[in-house]
């Protein structure tokens, strides 16, 4: 986007030691990895030693014992009768070791933790060693292939037989019966336009017929949206996706895009079996029916006895402020003051919206203690209400009724215990699909169409229970599945309470979170997320953030010393990547660290590091390679990128910008992610200074001082029509522009708020830390002409500089990068 130049007429450093320094930097970097490589190859060799042992000894123990105590068999048979019992042999010793391992795994488990890993030696846990000892009896094959054969052979009849009493008897040649599979994704394609003539034969053909002609009857030729499909697809494809954990099938009129049609099927009861129809369950199409709260309490009962990260059921100390709904639906609403009485209770997650709710405040607040109407309440609090007492839950906790409003410092005691209120809420009931408290919890009446019934007498081929069918998602409305994107602006239509900032920490906090969406019921909890359709949509054992945090916020993960500290960092650099994306959707930009807070007290208990400014203090090289994240989407009026109309947090904290940021060393991609290979700069000191008790709450000042190698530089700027832009998409680094006037390939410029510069900016770089083999520099301009202290501008890449002891240009390139650096300390505010 920009691109960056050695300042005119400024001389190069003089740096007599130049070549030593070099010398002794290339020694350093050839010795670490030649030691690393030793260290690498002594780890594989005890690893590979251990594994001989296992597999040569039973062999060896076999030909010790027949030539000891049946030396003629051998002789007098063939050396080949002891290709049995060595093999079985083989067999028992890899098993009793695979046993043991996994005995001695879980001891350590239970004794250490999951991480215990670090405290052996690494030969123990290397790569090869679990590889080879997972495949251990699964290498021994062919017993295991001939038993395979065997018995398929005896179930063979016996599934033909049962085969035949099955629906569909015949195979069809439009869907193949659902056995197909025609491309990378497991899918089957048909066209849609064999259905009508299929369905006579095929009772899988007439069920996706009868439900598409629900849903888009053909003779309604006037909808837009019927031209639209029958000009748009390629021969009216149809695509049969299969969910292979479910082993069912969801019908997809277009395929991958969430804007065509995805049908789901079910039966009230065991219907027909086939793939098609998933497994018999209630079909919930109103959020406040009895089937929806059967729901609620069939997912809590799950969570409270059978969740491993979920915890036990017990009571939890009230909030210091409650709401009392009494132990009957017609007891009246007072707020109360809970004295640390222990007990169960819910919260309310909700958007204000731009009209302010109804709030506790210094004049009313006796008035509610004596008790408040249901009529008084926003409808959202009423829904919320209501789904408490059917859950029977007595104690109900909301912000703006709980917390006096117009009090400033209950205001900042209360939120500096916000996070601590959520994790020990019972549940947290969101109001995911309003925009504003009057909204309601529940979806409007027209939202029902999207779940109908096919008789059973109009699929016809036998078929007695009647199906219902399920309109996933599509371009006119629909319901639209539950995921756990990184929610941001485009996720404002649909689930617009996930896209505050505030929302982000609660979520994450919460035991358990009941979601009313647009148009059903999700439930998410710490071993993972479930919607209506029974469809398990996240796991805790997946790599994902919000499931590792709430996973380790549990009492037994922090007991048992779960994850190392650069784990921990990692994950906290993903839950900053995706905070940042709801950043900009604060009211008051000042909250943009108590709305984090919370997750930042757990982590640092965790980590037991001090929190400064969004960074952890023994770590703070690594937390300052941040720059914006390109690949975030934002709708045209957000591509420039403005700065906080206020101060809030120091230029070398993520904290100072508005828009999504990405860490440079975290990438959430595999293939790009890079490994941080050396650290260049020392921190000489850290000021922060907090404007409340929190540490990790709001900030009045911070300054950091760095000590390293730095040059100076030049930055040029190009404006567009558009927005921001680098015209060759590389950058000139001043640091080469007097060796060699083009500047190299993999050069990157990330300037934070570009509209805030001018061009012929004057910038030092301060060279950080290396990163896959590419030197990254942090790019600092002047506070004032007359100040000492710099603020950052940005972060800039420079090529890959892996070093080879026999290549010239490796020197060249080296020296060029060295020549004009000097060392110095810098102070950045």
């Amino acid at each position: 986007m920009d691109s960056l130049d050695y300042a005119e007429g400024t001389q190069p450093h003089e740096n007599p030691r130049l070549f030593w320094s070099i010398a002794l930097e290339a020694a350093w970097e050839s010795l670490w990895v030649i030691a690393r490589a030793l260290y690498e190859f002594l780890c594989s060799f005890a690893s590979l030693f251990l594994i001989l042992v296992v597999q040569v000894t039973p062999f060896w123990i076999v030909i010790y014992l027949y030539s000891t105590y049946m030396p003629n068999v051998v002789a007098e048979v063939h050396w080949t009768i002891l290709v049995i019992p060595v093999l079985i042999a083989t067999y028992i010793t890899r098993s009793l070791f695979t046993t043991l391992l996994g005995y001695l795994h879980s001891f350590a488990e239970q004794r250490w933790g999951r991480a215990y890993s670090r405290r052996i030696p690494r030969w123990m846990v290397s790569k090869q060693i679990l590889d080879t000892t997972r495949d251990l009896k699964s290498s021994f094959s062919s017993v295991g292939v001939f038993f395979r054969k065997v018995s398929r052979l005896v179930r063979q009849p016996w599934s033909r037989s049962k085969s035949r009493n099955q629906l569909p008897k015949a195979i069809c040649q439009t869907c193949n019966n659902l056995k197909g599979r025609v491309n990378s994704w497991d899918d089957v394609k048909i066209s849609y336009s064999d259905l009508p003539r299929s369905r006579q034969s095929c009772v899988i053909c007439a069920t996706m017929l009868a439900a598409t002609r629900h849903f888009y009857p053909p003779t309604n030729t006037s909808s837009a949206f019927f031209h639209h499909w029958r000009r748009s697809w390629e021969d009216d494809e149809v695509f049969l996706v299969w969910n292979k954990q479910n082993k069912t099938v969801t019908v997809e009129l277009g395929h991958h895009s969430d804007i065509w049609p995805r049908f789901t099927f079910y039966c009230l009861t065991k219907g027909p079996d086939m793939p098609l129809i998933s497994s018999p369950r209630a079909i919930v199409d109103d959020t406040r029916s009895e089937a929806s709260m059967h729901r609620v309490f069939s997912w809590i009962l799950a969570c409270t006895t059978e969740h491993e990260h979920c915890g036990k059921n017990e009571p939890k100390p009230l909030p210091d402020r409650v709401f009392d709904l009494g132990d009957s639906h017609g007891s009246p609403i007072k707020l109360i003051d809970s004295h640390n009485q222990l007990g169960y209770y819910a919260c309310l997650s909700h958007c204000w919206g731009p009209v302010q709710p109804l709030r506790t405040l210094s004049g009313n607040k006796i008035a509610f203690m004596a008790g408040i109407p249901m009529a008084a309440l926003p409808k959202t609090f009423q829904d919320a209400v209501t789904v408490c007492r059917q859950l029977n839950i007595r104690y109900f906790w909301v912000d703006s009724l709980c917390i006096v409003q117009d009090s400033i410092d209950e205001w900042q005691t209360q939120s500096s215990k916000m996070a601590t209120i959520y994790e020990n809420a019972f549940i947290t009931i969101a109001a995911t699909k309003a925009k504003g408290h009057e909204e309601g919890l529940h979806h409007s009446k027209e939202m029902e169409m999207y779940i109908d019934c096919i008789p059973a007498s109009e699929i016809g081929h036998g078929i007695s229970e009647d199906v219902y069918v399920r309109l996933n998602y599509d371009s006119r409305g629909g319901i639209k599945h539950w995921d756990i994107p990184d929610f941001g602006q485009s996720q404002d239509q649909e689930w617009p309470l996930l896209t505050r900032a505030w929302v982000f920490q609660e979520r994450l906090l919460s035991p358990r979170m009941l979601h009313f969406a647009k148009s059903e019921l999700v439930w998410e909890c710490r071993t993972g997320a479930f919607c209506d359709c029974g469809r398990r949509l996240t796991d805790a054992s997946k790599e994902m953030p919000d499931m590792e945090f709430r996973r380790l916020v549990s009492s037994q993960s922090i007991k048992t010393s779960d994850v190392t500290p650069a784990q921990l960092r990692a994950l906290w650099y993903a839950i900053v990547e995706r905070y940042s994306r709801l950043m900009g959707n604060l009211t008051h930009e000042g909250d943009v660290f108590p709305a984090l807070s919370g997750l930042a007290t757990r982590i640092s208990g965790l980590l037991g590091d001090e929190y400064v400014a969004g960074i952890w203090r023994s770590n703070m090289v690594e937390g300052l390679l941040w720059t914006y994240d390109s690949n975030n989407e934002r709708p045209q009026p957000y591509r420039i990128r403005l700065s906080p109309k206020s101060w809030r947090a120091p230029t070398w904290s993520w904290a100072s910008m508005t828009d999504a940021i990405s860490y440079q060393n975290h990438s959430k991609f595999q293939w790009t992610r890079g490994y941080l290979q050396e650290v260049y700069a020392r921190v000489i000191n850290v000021e922060c200074n907090p404007t409340g008790s929190q540490k990790t709450g709001p900030i009045s000042s911070a300054a950091l001082t760095l000590s390293g190698w730095t040059s100076s530089a030049t930055i040029r700027i190009k404006r567009s029509s558009w927005g921001w832009e680098c015209s060759s998409g590389e950058a000139s680094f001043g640091l080469y522009c007097t060796l060699d006037r083009d500047p190299p390939y993999g050069s990157s410029l990330f300037i934070d708020h570009p509209e805030d510069l001018v061009d012929g900016t004057r910038a030092t770089c301060l060279r950080l830390a290396r990163i896959a083999n590419e030197d990254w520099y942090l790019v600092l301009v002047k506070e004032s002409p007359s100040s000492n202290s710099f603020r950052r501008v940005g972060l800039f890449k420079g090529p890959d500089i892996t070093w080879q002891w026999t290549s010239s240009e490796s020197w060249r390139r080296r020296a060029k990068q060295r020549y004009h650096e000097e060392k110095r300390v810098m102070r950045i505010v």
